[in-house]
């Protein structure tokens, strides 16, 4: 029995001891955020998330190379330039700079932003021309997109050009500063108001970005002319005169499109001069004298263009205005603003006895017959682009110049300016008012 036994433990008959197998080894872990995580699932997690983030990586740098870069990508000598608002060709302002801005060889043309035709939404039926605008663009490799936040934040020196609707003009000047503009240049008056140009140029010494509005008639030869010669007779008197030259039955159109109304969006040319070069200022104003005759200052209400009965609405301005200021320093100026008066401007330089000692015309007769030769070969083109091309194009080319050099641009009216030029022109309208309708 004894060794029956012991025969059957030799042959593993499942004594507790016999049927036991060596315990198993516990699975390697790593320890991750506090939690013990299986090695080899760690592993396999991280190999996975390397391959994605791998391939967003070359994703991400092809789709970089894909993106469009401008007219003239890593030119050296160049800066980046972006124009908002574009508007419609040959109608537009800030299609009329962008037509200059792909000419400059210092400049390349990276992107437009126009936040109404190219937005679907807004825009059902896009115009032709504009159609063609984009086909060109797109072949000179220029980013075409709906709203500013639509672009790559700015890595090169850029320029903003600012030429949208004028109550739009702050939310892309706030939305330029916070992609990196270097310099906004921005077409006048800025903003619809003092308030709101205030906390633009807040902002814009906060970030570091220069800012000039594009007050052609500062850098004008006729104005310079006036300027120098008035500043070498005693007690001169200069008067400005400015005119459009719409049609009557334009006006409504002409209203509704320039809602800043006119002192703001076209005397105010003539208001930055009077800050410039005669320091006036609303606080050094002794004497304002609205000339009431209805030839030269009328306030018109018209049929706002695309409303219909039964709810038409109306919109009211000035067809024309003319004024003098006298400041406190014995300083005498007069401007005057006529929207159908005619393609030309001048300024008269008179003595301290009120005679006419020079008269200086904008454009002069070989100007003029140049011009309406342009006007009869492009009738649709907007006859002050042909007048005024080349102050437009000196103020770019000084700012861009300045941006190469690292300077500030000469002769230019800064936003300071600006500000003096809107207060002068609420200032301006409100004296209108009171002096029209106390008629």
């Amino acid at each position: 029995k004894k060794d029956q036994d012991l025969a059957e433990q030799a042959a593993g008959s499942g004594t507790p001891e016999q049927e036991s197998s060596e315990p198993e080894s516990a699975p390697e872990t790593v320890e991750l955020f506090g939690f013990e995580v299986d090695k080899a699932i760690f592993y396999g997690v991280t190999l996975f998330l390397a391959v994605v983030l791998s391939a967003g990586i070359v994703f991400q740098l092809d789709a970089e190379k894909k993106r469009k870069k401008g007219n003239r990508p890593n030119t050296p000598g160049t800066v980046d330039v972006v124009v908002v608002g574009t508007g419609m060709p040959k109608r537009g302002m800030g299609w009329y700079h962008l037509t200059q801005l792909l000419e400059m060889k210092t400049v390349n043309v990276r992107a437009i932003v126009e936040p109404f035709f190219l937005n679907p939404e807004l825009c059902k039926n896009v115009p032709e021309s504009f159609v063609k605008l984009t086909e060109s663009l797109d072949e000179a490799d220029v980013e075409m997109v709906k709203s500013v936040d639509d672009l790559r934040p700015f890595r090169r020196p850029t320029m903003c050009l600012i030429a949208g609707r004028t109550p739009d003009n702050p939310k892309f000047f706030a939305q330029c500063v916070a992609k990196g503009a270097s310099v906004i240049y921005l077409e006048k008056p800025g903003a619809p108001s003092v308030a709101e140009l205030e906390k633009m140029k807040n902002l814009a010494d906060k970030a570091g970005t220069k800012v000039y509005i594009g007050y052609n008639k500062n850098v004008s030869k006729y104005v310079q002319k006036t300027v120098d010669l008035a500043r070498k007779i005693p007690n001169s008197m200069v008067y400005f005169c400015h005119n459009n030259a719409y049609q009557k039955a334009d006006l409504p159109e002409c209203f509704a499109r320039n809602s800043e109304g006119m002192m703001k969006n076209m005397a105010i040319h003539e208001l930055a001069l009077l800050v410039t070069f005669f320091d006036v200022r609303v606080e050094s104003i002794d004497k304002f004298k609205v000339n009431t005759d209805k030839l030269f200052s009328e306030k018109l209400t018209v049929w706002k263009p695309g409303t219909t009965l039964p709810k038409p609405e109306y919109v009211s301005d000035f067809s024309r205005a003319a004024f003098k200021i006298i400041t406190k320093d014995g300083s005498n100026v007069a401007v005057m603003a006529d929207r159908c008066g005619g393609n030309f401007s001048f300024a008269v330089v008179k003595d301290e006895s009120g005679k006419e000692v020079q008269k200086f015309e904008f454009p002069d007769q070989e100007t003029q017959s140049k011009v309406d030769e342009q006007c009869k070969q492009d009738p649709e083109m907007m006859p002050y682009f042909f007048l005024q091309s080349d102050d437009y194009l000196e103020l770019k080319t000084r700012v861009v110049n300045s941006m190469l050099a690292g300077t500030d641009a000469a002769g230019l009216a800064t936003i300071d300016i600006g500000l003096n030029a809107l207060k002068l022109a609420e200032f301006g309208t409100a004296q209108l008012n009171k002096a029209l309708e106390a008629l």
